[in-house]
């Protein structure tokens, strides 16, 4: 099969990239300036095609036929990123992307959305029916990517919105901070120590759920999921879980401050598509010794 990957550069997309030409595909992938974290190893896989790409901009040379699509790339909110920045990187080189797919054949649209696009949350569980209220810029330019992609009748598609994803040098979500404090024997700060907590998935179970979803002949039109872990565990116990697995000696400091939190429901996930969710504390613990500074410093 003849696959498109983009944000290969990135960390999800550059995992997708390695689990999709282990099956055997064939696999275009976009990356941006530079190669980022795609594995220097692949590059002389001849099922690989590594393209520059612009995805926001009219014009790009891209394959004139694929079969699916994995989008990716995606603009993340951090100092110095403008909403304006977002709706251009993440909702209009979306509709390019739905626009190239259509008109280049593809079958299949699988998208990695988030759970920002549900804004705040007050329900204890979150699953595809938890309502919407005011998500933050970059939660929009999420949904309006689902929205574009429901349109789209000729074109099967899944919208995954994700919980922190995680591995070896993960970025940008609340357990990668943890273990940035952890490695550097900071002091932790938990709230809410009593909450359950399953709200992550590792890069590696993303990737193959991704490929299985490709693959399937057994689902069409446009769907929504949520996934996370199973088997969850109190915050407090997630943090010394990962403090375990780490090596860390950080003390864990408890906060008496409520703030909002939930679990989050995979059932859809499984019944439907087949998703297999790992236990909470086994996600931790593989986390923990992948970023383990001697082992991250080597990665």
């Amino acid at each position: 099969m003849d696959i498109l990957v983009t944000g290969a550069s990135g960390f999800s997309g550059s995992h997708l990239v390695r689990t999709l030409l282990a099956r055997g595909h064939r696999v275009t992938a976009l990356i941006g300036r530079s190669r980022g974290r795609l594995d220097p190893a692949l590059v002389d896989n001849p099922a690989l095609t590594v393209l520059p790409c612009d995805l926001s901009a009219p014009g790009q040379s891209l394959p004139p036929r694929v079969d699916a699509i994995v989008h990716a790339a995606a603009r993340s909110p951090m100092p110095g990123i403008t909403a304006a920045g977002m709706v251009r990187d993440n909702t209009q080189a979306t509709a390019n992307l739905i626009t190239y797919a259509t008109g280049a054949g593809a079958k299949t649209f699988v998208y990695l959305s988030s759970l920002s696009i549900y804004g705040s949350i007050a329900d204890p569980e979150v699953d595809e029916t938890t309502p919407i209220v005011n998500p933050d810029a970059y939660g929009m330019t999420k949904l309006l990517g689902e929205l574009m992609l429901r349109e789209i009748a000729a074109l099967r598609s899944v919208s995954i919105r994700l919980p922190g994803v995680v591995g070896p040098n993960s970025v940008r979500n609340w357990l990668t901070g943890v273990i940035e404090r952890a490695r550097a024997e900071e002091d932790i700060t938990v709230f809410n120590p009593d909450a359950l907590f399953n709200n992550a998935i590792h890069v590696d179970d993303l990737s193959t759920f991704v490929a299985d979803l490709v693959e399937s002949k057994h689902w069409n039109s446009h769907d929504a999921l949520t996934v996370g872990a199973s088997k969850s565990i109190s915050v407090l116990e997630a943090i010394e879980t990962l403090l375990r697995a780490l090596g860390s000696s950080s003390r864990v400091r408890v906060n008496a401050e409520r703030r909002p939190s939930f679990l989050i429901s995979s059932k859809k996930a499984q019944q439907k598509y087949g998703y297999v969710p790992v236990p909470i504390a086994d996600v931790l613990r593989r986390i923990g010794m992948e970023n383990r500074p001697s082992v991250a410093s080597s990665s």
